[in-house]
């Protein structure tokens, strides 16, 4: 079994931010938030404008041809993507998906909704 640092050791090939910097893109047009914790956690607060796209279901809405296919991302392809989860894992493991996937300029808050949560005001 492969152990959860080797798991989480992606963080070095994707491009991480601070939840201040972060705050710094909220209303900017050009920046999309995508929230990927299961839908009661995005129910209950989110981050701006953030869309929803669980974890879970993540690939299904990237590739072409799946019947949860998004089309978000080709509408929007010089749109900057940034992640984000509870604590920084899920987040961390989506970007890399999505990179590998073809996003472009997709970034992850490092620390997710917790560290948002501490800057928020």
């Amino acid at each position: 079994m492969k152990k959860f640092d080797d798991l989480m050791s992606v963080k070095n090939e994707i491009e991480n931010i601070s939840a201040e910097e972060a705050k710094e893109r909220l209303n900017d047009p050009n920046v999309q938030f995508i929230d990927v914790r299961d839908k009661e956690s995005f129910s209950k607060g989110t981050i701006g404008n953030a869309i929803h796209m669980d974890r879970g279901l993540l690939e299904f809405y990237l590739a072409e041809g799946s019947p949860l296919e998004s089309d978000i991302f080709k509408k929007n392809p010089n749109k900057e993507y940034v992640v984000f989860c509870g604590v920084g894992g899920q987040g961390t493991l989506a970007t890399k998906t999505m990179q590998e996937m073809g996003v472009k300029n997709v970034k992850n808050i490092t620390g997710g909704m917790a560290e948002w949560e501490k800057i928020k005001k």
